[in-house]
C-alpha cells in the first residue's frame, strides 16, 4: 500500500499498539514507528522484536514531527495525554486512541479552544486476554471492525486518512457517534467482561471450579483480562454499563422465575431464541 504517515508514534506498545506498529511496517504504511511507555524493559524489547523503530523517554521527544500519535493507554491516561498533546504538535497531526470507552476522551478535543492537532477517537473491535508488545502480532485486525468516533470539529480530510489507515490495517472502518459506540460496546464488551469475572468469582465461592472443563473455560477465557483496565472501564463507562447489568439481571431473573415454576415450556422456548439469535448472528459474520 501506499505510504500514508511520514512518522507514527505509539503511547503504550502493548498488544494493540504493537499490532498496528507490525501491520503498518510490513504493509509500508508509515516510514518511521516510535515508541513511548512505562517502562524501559518493554520497549527495549519491542525494538529488538522489530516492532518499533526507536524510543523516547520523554513524551514531547517521543510524538516531536509525528503526523499521528497512537494512544494506546488505559482510558485515565489517555485522557491526559491528549490534553496534554492537542495544543503542542502540529496542525497536520492526528491524534487517535484505541480505547473502549469513547464519549469521555472525545470530549477533551470537543471542549479544547487551543488545540493545533485533531482528535479522532478509535476503537479496533479486536484483541485477547493476553498483553504486552510480545502478544502483538500483525494480522489482529483482519476481518475486524475498527469504529471511529470523529465529531463536527474533525475535517474530512483527518477523517479520510484514519480510516484509509485503518482500512491498510486490515480492518472494516465504521464510523459512529461517541455516546452510541458506548452504548452498543457496553451490551457487547462490557457487560460481557462483568458476567465473567462474576461467574468466576461464584464457582470460586462453591470451590467447585477444579472440576471445570471446556465450556466454563471458554465461557470465562475473558475473565483473564486486565483487571486493572477492565474496572476502569466499568467507572468510565457507568451509566451505559449499569443499564446492561439491568437488562442482564431482568433477563436472569426472569429464567430464574421459569425455573422456580417448572415452566420447562417458556424455558425452552426462551433458551431457542437465544440459540437462533446468536446462529444468526455468526451465520450473518461468516457471510461477510
Amino acid at each position: 500500500m501506499t505510504q500514508l504517515f511520514e512518522k507514527m508514534t505509539i503511547v503504550g506498545v502493548g498488544l494493540i499498539g504493537g499490532s498496528m506498529a507490525r501491520k503498518a511496517r510490513e504493509e509500508g504504511l508509515v516510514k518511521e514507528i516510535v515508541g513511548f511507555g512505562r517502562t524501559k524493559k518493554n520497549l527495549d524489547s519491542a525494538v529488538s522484536l522489530g516492532v518499533i523503530d526507536s524510543y523516547e523517554s520523554v513524551l514531547l521527544d517521543a510524538v516531536q514531527g509525528s503526523d499521528l500519535v497512537v494512544i494506546a493507554t488505559p482510558v485515565e491516561k489517555s485522557i491526559d495525554i491528549i490534553s496534554t498533546l492537542l495544543s503542542k504538535l502540529d496542525s497536520q497531526t492526528i491524534i487517535t486512541d484505541v480505547g473502549s470507552v469513547k464519549a469521555k476522551v472525545v470530549d477533551v478535543f470537543k471542549e479544547s479552544v487551543n488545540a493545533n492537532a485533531e482528535f479522532i477517537g478509535g476503537h479496533p473491535i479486536a484483541g485477547t486476554e493476553s498483553s504486552g508488545v510480545e502478544a502483538s502480532y500483525a494480522s489482529l485486525f483482519e476481518n475486524h471492525v475498527t469504529i471511529l468516533t470523529p465529531i463536527e470539529k474533525n475535517s474530512k480530510i483527518a477523517i479520510e486518512r484514519l480510516k484509509n489507515f485503518w482500512i491498510g490495517l486490515g480492518s472494516r472502518v465504521e464510523l459512529l457517534d461517541p455516546e452510541k459506540h458506548d452504548r452498543i460496546l457496553s451490551d457487547i464488551s462490557h457487560l460481557p467482561h462483568v458476567v465473567a469475572y462474576a461467574l468466576v468469582n461464584a464457582v470460586l465461592e462453591g470451590n467447585g471450579i477444579s472440576y471445570a472443563a471446556g465450556g466454563f473455560k471458554d465461557f470465562t477465557r475473558i475473565a483473564s483480562s486486565n483487571p486493572e483496565m477492565w474496572s476502569e472501564i466499568c467507572i468510565q463507562n457507568k451509566e451505559a454499563i449499569l443499564d446492561s447489568i439491568k437488562t442482564f439481571r431482568d433477563n436472569l431473573n426472569s429464567i430464574s422465575d421459569l425455573i422456580e415454576n417448572s415452566d420447562e415450556n417458556s424455558l425452552y422456548e426462551m433458551f431457542r431464541s437465544a440459540k437462533n439469535g446468536r446462529d444468526s448472528w455468526l451465520n450473518a459474520k461468516e457471510e461477510k
